[in-house]
Parts: C-alpha cells; structure tokens; sequence
C-alpha cells in the first residue's frame, strides 16, 4: 500500500509544480502591470488608442501605467540628465478636474507656484526643492485632441533644463494630434 502512495504523492506534487507555473504569470497579469496595453513596433498601444514610443525626443519609456476610475493610461519617460515626464488619459471632460486637483494638491503641500515663459508658461508649474544646487520645477499641462483628455507632467531643474521643455511638450503634442 506505500507503493501506491509514493507515486500518488509524486503525481500531486508534479500537479502542484505545474499550475505553480502557470499561476505566477496569471498573477502578473491580473495585477495591471500591462493591463489593457500591447506591443507595437518601438512602443506600447492601450486599448484607448493611445501609443507610447520608446523614445520620444530626449526621453525614453521607462514604465507603462494601468488605468483607474479617473484616468485611462499612461507612460512614464526619463532621461539621462534627469527630466522626467508622464503622460496619462483621462476620461473626456476630466482633464481639467485633474489639472485642478494637481494644482489643489501641491498648494496643499506647501509648493510655491512658478511664473515660467516659454512653453511652461501654459501649464502649472510649481518650484519643489532643490536637487544637485538647482531650483526643481514641476509643470502639468493639460491637453485635449478631439474628445480625449491628457495631461502632461514633467519634472525638471531650472535653469539648466528648461531651454528642452518647449521641445518636449512640442514633441507630446505632435504624438497625440498623430492619434
């Protein structure tokens, strides 16, 4: 009779290691990490419609952002020089809501508004510290194409950095309107 267990025992723990193995990348999955997003060539489509390239002007894709009940999707992008940027969906009609939770939420925090030119100037823009002896600014812009609500958040150090935010932002706007 311990004969039959031993191979029973080695039948279940085989059972066990297999849907082990098929339950890890479900898991991963049913946690957002890319929900709603496919591989296109050099970038990432969301079901929205919305691509993200690798690269886009200085910056590349670094992450890709699952949506919530506020907004749809979205692409973290990083340089090396330190300039961060994320673009998001929202859905139509709450973009604006966003941009003023945004403002909302840094006055909150005790954030000094900036009065910027160029390209920051249309977009909120807030002084956050200082990183490697430069003043840190942070600025979101709120964009539209059509019905679609996007904005546009990118961190960066003045005055050094900000000669690239109009070629950026520019860089944004030309990818959404291609949509």
């Amino acid at each position: 009779m311990a004969r039959r267990q031993v191979p029973l025992a080695a039948s279940l723990f085989a059972l066990l290691l297999l849907t082990a193995a098929w339950a890890v990348p479900a898991m991963a999955q049913d946690k957002g990490t890319d929900a709603g997003w496919t591989n296109v060539i050099n970038g990432m489509r969301h079901f929205t419609g919305l691509v993200c390239p690798d690269k886009l002007a200085s910056l590349n894709r670094t992450r890709v952002l699952s949506g919530s009940a506020d907004r749809h999707a979205g692409c973290v992008y990083q340089n090396a020089e330190g300039i961060s940027a994320v673009l998001r969906t929202h859905p139509s009609g709450a973009g604006e809501q966003a941009a003023r939770a945004f403002r909302d939420r840094f006055h909150a925090a005790g954030f000094k508004t900036a009065e910027m030119t160029g390209a920051a100037a249309s977009g909120i823009s807030f002084l956050t510290g200082a990183r490697g002896g430069k003043e840190r600014c942070e600025t979101l812009w709120r964009l539209r194409n059509g019905s679609a609500d996007f904005t546009l958040w990118i961190a960066y150090s003045l005055p050094d950095e900000s000669g690239e935010i109009g070629a950026l932002v520019a860089a944004f706007a030309r990818l959404l309107a291609s949509r």
